[in-house]
C-alpha cells in the first residue's frame, strides 16, 4: 500500500504515486486527463477502459494509462481539433501542452489516442454508451470481447479485447476492429436496437410517433441503449426509452 497525502479539504487521502502529486498547481487527484466526457468506465484484467463522448466527429474507447493526456480540447479521436471546432490532420510534431490550470501549462506531451473510434455518420452514432468485457458462458462467440453501444442509435458492437490492448501502441492510426452485433427479436434480425425499442415504447403506451429525444445520426428519437452483466457475467441490454431490460441469449 502506497503512502498518501491529505486532500485539500482534509476529507480523504491521495496516493503519493498519483502522476500529478508533485506538479505545482495541479489537482493531486488526477490520474489522466484530456478526455472530453468519459461518462462510462469499466475494468478488465487490471486495465481501466473509458468510453468518451466526442464533440462533433468521433466517439472513442480509450485504455487509461497513468498520467496520460488524451488530447481534448486539442484532439478529437485521432485528429487535431482546431479552435473553431473543426478537425484536421495531426501535425508532424504531434505534441500538446500539459494544461495544469486554465492559464498554467507544464511542458508538452505526445497525446495518447483511442483504441476504438467511430464517426458521427450513418453506420456510426452520436454518443458512445456503456462497454464491458464479456466473461459469461451463454454466448461463446462474445467471450473475452469488449461489447459496447451507441446510446442514440442503439448500435451494439464488439471488439477483441486483446486487439484493443495491442492497439494501445502509441500510433494514432492503430485501431481495434469493430464488429456489429446483429439482434434477433421475435423472429426478425435487426442491425440496431432502435426499431425494437420503438415497438416496445408504443406497446407500453408511448404517445409520440417516434421515440423521445433527438440526435444527429439517429434523427428523431433515441433508443438510449446500454449493456450490463449480472453476477455470473451474462449480458443484458438496457434501453431507457422503453424502460426494458432484456437478457441476451445465444441464437436458437
Amino acid at each position: 500500500q502506497s503512502s498518501s497525502v491529505l486532500s485539500d479539504n482534509g476529507r480523504y487521502r491521495i496516493p503519493n504515486d498519483n502522476p500529478f502529486v508533485s506538479t505545482a498547481g495541479a489537482r493531486k487527484e488526477v490520474w489522466a486527463l484530456g478526455l472530453r466526457n468519459p461518462h462510462r468506465l469499466t475494468w478488465a484484467d487490471g486495465h481501466l477502459i473509458a468510453n468518451s463522448i466526442g464533440l462533433h466527429t468521433w466517439e472513442t474507447v480509450n485504455i487509461i494509462q497513468k498520467g496520460a493526456n488524451y488530447g481534448y480540447s486539442l484532439r478529437e479521436g485521432n485528429e487535431a481539433l482546431q479552435f473553431d471546432n473543426h478537425i484536421t490532420a495531426l501535425p508532424e510534431a504531434d505534441r500538446i501542452p500539459v494544461q495544469v490550470t486554465d492559464t498554467v501549462t507544464a511542458g508538452t506531451v505526445v497525446p495518447t489516442y483511442p483504441v476504438i473510434q467511430y464517426p458521427h455518420k450513418p453506420g456510426g452514432g452520436d454518443a458512445v454508451g456503456t462497454g464491458l468485457v464479456y466473461r459469461g458462458s451463454m454466448i461463446p462467440a462474445l467471450r473475452d470481447k469488449y461489447v459496447f453501444t451507441d446510446i442514440s442509435t442503439g448500435h451494439i458492437w464488439y471488439a477483441d479485447f486483446k486487439e484493443m490492448l495491442a492497439a494501445d501502441d502509441g500510433n494514432p492510426r492503430t485501431m481495434a476492429t469493430m464488429h456489429e452485433v446483429k439482434i434477433r427479436w421475435k423472429g426478425q434480425v435487426y442491425d440496431t436496437m432502435f426499431p425494437i425499442v420503438e415497438s416496445a415504447y408504443h406497446a407500453r403506451g408511448g404517445k409520440r410517433a417516434r421515440l423521445p429525444g433527438l440526435a444527429l445520426v439517429s434523427g428523431e428519437g433515441r433508443a438510449d441503449t446500454h449493456v450490463a452483466t449480472d453476477a455470473s457475467g451474462e449480458l443484458y441490454v438496457l434501453t431507457k426509452s422503453d424502460g426494458v431490460i432484456r437478457v441476451v441469449s445465444r441464437p436458437r
